[in-house]
């Protein structure tokens, strides 16, 4: 090889190395044990940990993965009247026979939620276009969709339904100018579009683009490329359930107020 040669190629190396930095600056990797369960289990808990290699930035995750070919969402309504009592988290999953799920979409102070939702067929609201609800989660006869709000057309059959956002993640890359302030805990959904979902639940505090960097990291907190994620409701509506079985408590993160909906899974 020629000086010449030899000079390009080392150029060559330098640039790659140097293009590759802010991924590996920014890089997200297990603590504990990685091993992930099987992919094809219809339903499973994790609980996951990752640490940032930049800075130390911990990310600790509920995360219930499931595929939509054997659960389907439900939307749990448990109103916005403050002198009813309300069943607690557990119970109200527990009610409605779903087997885990997450806090829901956004609401005002009075309780009345923010866009649309339809809980277990029934209309609560009307569909809205603020900037914050950039996509529709929702669940018919042929299985859950996520989509952005532009591309949502409404039809009968919807039986589950909420508005929510930001969009996280999208064709399997973070989505730009998400927020990198406000840590706080926070919940998601995210899938594959192949068939695996997950419902999950932060317990540390991170921001927007702290949690769309890991979704869109393969094998941070999936098994699987994530092809699409959104944001729900977080901070002190944060909460989580998973019902182990018969016998076992359930793994219960509870929101520090009330919630106005919550996301279910129920078997098809």
């Amino acid at each position: 090889m020629t000086d010449s040669l030899a000079r390009m190629a080392r150029r060559w190396w330098l640039a790659l190395w140097l293009a590759a930095l802010p991924a590996l600056a920014t890089a997200w990797m297990p603590v504990g044990d990685p091993a992930w369960p099987d992919p094809q289990l219809a339903l499973v808990y994790v609980e996951r940990t990752l640490k940032r290699s930049d800075d130390g930035l911990i990310l600790s995750a509920h995360l219930a993965l499931f595929r939509s070919s054997v659960y389907r969402l439900t939307v749990i309504d448990p109103g916005a009247d403050a002198e009813t009592p309300r069943p607690t988290l557990p119970e109200s999953f527990q009610q409605a026979g779903s087997v885990a799920g997450v806090n829901g979409g956004f609401f005002h102070p009075d309780g009345q939620p923010l866009g649309l939702v339809i809980a277990q067929g029934r209309r609560i609201n009307r569909f809205e276009t603020t900037r914050l609800l950039s996509g529709v989660l929702y669940s018919d006869a042929r299985g859950i969709h996520l989509q952005r709000r532009a591309h949502f057309q409404d039809q009968p059959g919807i039986d589950a339904l909420v508005q929510s956002g930001p969009y996280l993640v999208e064709h399997g890359r973070a989505v730009r100018g998400l927020s990198t302030g406000d840590p706080s805990q926070r919940t998601f959904v995210a899938t594959d579009w192949h068939g695996h979902w997950i419902l999950g639940a932060t317990r540390t505090r991170l921001t927007l683009a702290d949690l769309a960097a890991a979704l869109s990291t393969p094998g941070a907190l999936t098994p699987w490329p994530v092809e699409r994620a959104i944001n729900l409701d977080g901070g002190s509506s944060s909460g989580f359930f998973f019902d182990r079985g018969p016998d076992v408590e359930p793994v219960v993160m509870r929101p520090w107020k009330p919630v106005r909906n919550l996301i279910g899974l129920t078997p098809r």
